[in-house]
Order: C-alpha cells, then structure tokens, then sequence
C-alpha cells in the first residue's frame, strides 16, 4: 500500500511538472518505444515504453521520465543516443542504469528504483544538464568521452538539444536479452517545432 501510495504521489508530480513546462512555453515530447523502431535489427518483444520531456525555456536543462515493461530481458540502461531512425547512434545522454552496466555519470538513476525485485520494468524520473554529455566525437560533440580533451561547455550541451530538436537522437532501452536496444523511439522525428510534440495523452 505503501508504495502505491508513493507511486501515485509520484505520478501527481510528475504530471504537476509537465503541466508547468508546458503552460510556461517549454518544448514538451512525448514518445512511444517499442521494439518496432529498433534498429538496424528490428526487435520482435513483448516490451513496451513511454518517454516523455521538457527542454527549460533557456535550454540549460531537461526533465524527463521514462517508463518500461514487459521487457523479455532484464533491463540494463537506457540513453539518449545520437541517430537516424534506421541507424543505431553513439550514447550522449543517459537516462537510467543497472548493477550490470553503470553510468558514468553520478546522478544517473537505477532503472529499477522504483521497484528493485522486477527487473523487467520500471519508471524512472531526473534532470539532464551540461554535467550529463557524453563526448561524441563521430558526432562532433565533446566531453568527458571519446578522445575529445575539451570538457563539455554550455555550448556543447545546446548542440544536444539542437539535435533533440531536430529529429535526430533517440531513445532506447537495453536489456540482458537484447544488448543493442530492446525498446526504442526516434525523438521528434516528425519536424514538427512547436511546444506540444507527439502523442498525447490528455
């Protein structure tokens, strides 16, 4: 009872916060990912997941949540990654990691938080910032990776979002069965610039 106390309490906040990036101008996502969009090896599984985000009016961070289930393997991290719908991409941002397969960044969150003993899904929320790039270098984009020497800048970081933006990056969950991505999901692959994106669920 108790933690379907704290899992609703957390869902109203959610939903709280959604509300005000939205009203206050923010660019809102929301994706659905499923093994469809897996690429470039599409992923036939019963795993299903939503992402949802908002880009801060001055674009210096981003909130997002990010929700899995059924997954046929157990979850080991989910990213961010640099990429065309038919190709697979470098990691820039993480977004949930595992035991097995840790972050390199501390604020990072476990993908089972929510719920340690099922590790075929799980809901997990944080906040990315220039501290969370990944260096890329095949993408041009530096950090703490790669063989680029430069840290990440503010700059670097608005080069993320111009990318988020723009339909290039995705989304995708990894599991112990399906390495590469088990559930995935182009970000605003549809070009569409205005502060609602994608489907909704009013």
């Amino acid at each position: 009872m108790k933690r379907i106390t704290t899992v609703a309490a957390a869902l109203f906040a959610l939903a709280a916060t959604t509300q005000a990036f939205t009203s206050e101008g923010h660019r809102h996502f929301y994706e659905v990912l499923n093994g469809l969009n897996e690429a470039a090896a599409v992923v036939s599984t019963t795993g299903s997941g939503t992402f949802r985000a908002a880009i801060s009016k001055d674009e210096s961070e981003i909130e997002y949540s990010l929700s899995f289930k059924d997954l046929e393997g157990d979850v080991r991290q989910a990213h961010i990654h640099i990429g065309l719908p038919q190709n697979s991409g470098g990691i820039v941002l993480w977004l949930c990691d595992s035991a097995a397969n840790p972050s390199p960044t501390t604020n990072t969150p476990e993908c089972t938080a929510n719920d340690p003993s099922n590790t075929h899904a799980g809901w997990v929320t944080g906040t990315l910032t220039v501290a969370d790039v990944r260096g890329n270098d095949a993408n041009g984009i530096a950090g703490p990776t790669g063989t680029s020497t430069t840290p990440t800048t503010a700059e670097e970081f608005a080069e993320v979002v111009a990318l988020i933006r723009a339909g290039k990056t995705y989304v995708n969950v990894h599991s112990s069965k399906f390495a590469p991505g088990e559930i995935r999901s182009q970000i605003n692959d549809r070009g569409v610039d205005d502060d609602d994106h994608g489907h909704h669920d009013h």
